[in-house]
């Protein structure tokens, strides 16, 4: 049945779903009422004067995107095939020169795949200025998805090549300040701070990074224990491995977001229970171009805060959902038959609740509850691949499709319906946005390892 959700989800509304997914799990004949940007109220439906039944619909939160670069959304095509570290040969050549322009270009068409893929929050990590800042903001804006903004500027070139020459601490404080002044005026854009940990930072950099990032009360991103070359590295330069020298060095805690973590040891996990440390869980990260996958598993059992990221592989909430729980289960379930594996709940959790909590919107957004951010998706449940229904938590984690997402509520605003984003034209931000894909994937630093399919599939087979 079509329903015109800018309609039905107009300000005030209360909307009675089949299924509404609650932080204690699957509610039946209940219904979720909101007000402005807040959800005021949720109960059975008999307890509400009116409401508008949406049959066979469900009502669940918005995703969280706990990691991802916005600024590579055009290139992520390019990595099939390719060795791990490939910012070394792709990311950095292509964003390195980016404009304003291009970057909003890349963030707003980032942000389509967003909404249509269920999620309500993106993470953007990159060495961002204000101009390329500007860019993605406005793009944020235009969309209505929620955003923690990417700024940085390091220390020394290293191996990463953000600069020439050394840095000051005057110099990158100064990058951190005017970013978090940037996003102050913009309730649903909040500020964060990027670094290339070790390799483009000195410990005692790192450690005033987190000191100023817990004073400004605003999230640390950093990616570490990604891939093996880093380890080796990190043990090479400090004797230590990459989260054993964050921790010695005092930079952890509850207000950095540590990327990856596939290589953690069973100490560094201790160091990030014992600091309140969030991580982001990247499944299909490691799927695609990865040395290894996270034990969240570990994570979920053991109390970390973790979200689930999509690193720029596929701005789809329902793969990333599936590849959370099907990684675990290969590489750390089944081997001791633990055929739960952590339940649909710890997954779904993650990628919602936790996700928001370990990004810096704990007790504001990511769960459907009284007081919180009005942000949910709402769903068609009618899809053959989810009939019957036995068990929806299972069911979402399993069979359901970004085509099933019939609406996206973002702070109480309609921000997509019927697979269309409200209020801006999406053909003509295609044919902006392919025509600015052209020169920013045409970099001439650009290297592929592994080449076209067109030009090394074997013929006549």
């Amino acid at each position: 049945m079509m329903m015109d959700f800018c309609t039905l989800l107009s300000d005030g509304a209360t909307l009675a779903p089949e299924v509404l997914l609650t932080p204690d799990g699957v509610k039946r004949d209940w219904a979720i009422r909101y007000e402005g940007n807040r959800i005021t109220r949720l109960g059975p439906s008999e307890e509400f004067p009116e409401t508008v039944a949406l049959p066979g619909r469900a009502i669940v939160p918005g995703f969280v995107d706990a990691h991802t670069h916005v600024g590579q959304i055009f290139g992520k095509a390019l990595i099939g095939g390719e060795p791990a570290q490939i910012w070394r040969r792709i990311w950095h050549p292509m964003e390195r020169d980016m404009d304003e322009e291009q970057s909003y270009l890349a963030a707003k068409w980032a942000f389509w795949e967003a909404l249509r893929g269920g999620f309500s929050k993106v993470v953007n990590y990159g060495l961002n200025g204000i101009e390329k800042n500007t860019g993605v903001h406005r793009a944020a804006l235009e969309t209505g998805i929620r955003l923690v903004s990417a700024c940085g500027l390091d220390e020394f070139s290293g191996e990463i090549g953000t600069g020439h020459g050394n840095k000051s601490w005057s110099e990158i404080e100064d990058v951190i300040l005017a970013h978090i002044d940037h996003c102050a005026a913009h309730e649903m854009i909040a500020p964060s701070v990027c670094c290339s940990s070790f390799m483009g930072n000195t410990p005692e950099t790192l450690a005033r990074l987190s000191a100023l990032c817990a004073e400004k009360g605003i999230l640390l991103q950093i990616h570490s224990n990604e891939h093996f070359p880093e380890v080796h590295e990190a043990i090479l330069r400090h004797g230590k491995r990459p989260t054993e020298l964050l921790h010695a060095h005092g930079v952890l805690g509850s207000h950095v977001l540590l990327h990856h973590t596939t290589l953690v040891s069973e100490p560094e996990i201790e160091m990030i229970i014992e600091t309140d440390t969030a991580t982001s869980y990247n499944p299909l990260a490691s799927v695609w171009k990865g040395n290894a996958v996270a034990p969240a598993l570990r994570f979920a059992q053991r109390g970390v805060r973790f979200g689930i990221g999509s690193d720029t592989t596929s701005a789809d909430g329902f793969k990333n959902l599936m590849a959370a729980e099907a990684c675990q289960r290969i590489e750390h379930a089944l081997p001791v038959a633990d055929f739960s594996c952590g339940a649909a709940w710890t997954w779904i959790d993650a990628a919602t609740s936790q996700g928001a909590a370990a990004t810096g919107g704990a007790g504001d957004h990511g769960k459907l509850a009284e007081g919180q951010a009005a942000d949910f998706m709402v769903l068609d449940m009618m899809a053959p691949e989810c009939l019957p229904s036995h068990d929806f938590e299972w069911e979402l984690l399993r069979y359901y499709n970004r085509d099933q997402v019939d609406a996206m509520v973002i702070n109480g605003r309609p921000c997509m319906s019927g697979g269309t984003p409200v209020g801006w034209e999406t053909e003509d931000l295609r044919r902006a946005g392919m025509a600015a894909a052209v020169k920013i994937t045409s970099a001439p630093d650009i290297v592929r390892c592994h080449g076209s399919s067109d030009l090394y599939r074997p013929r006549g087979n």
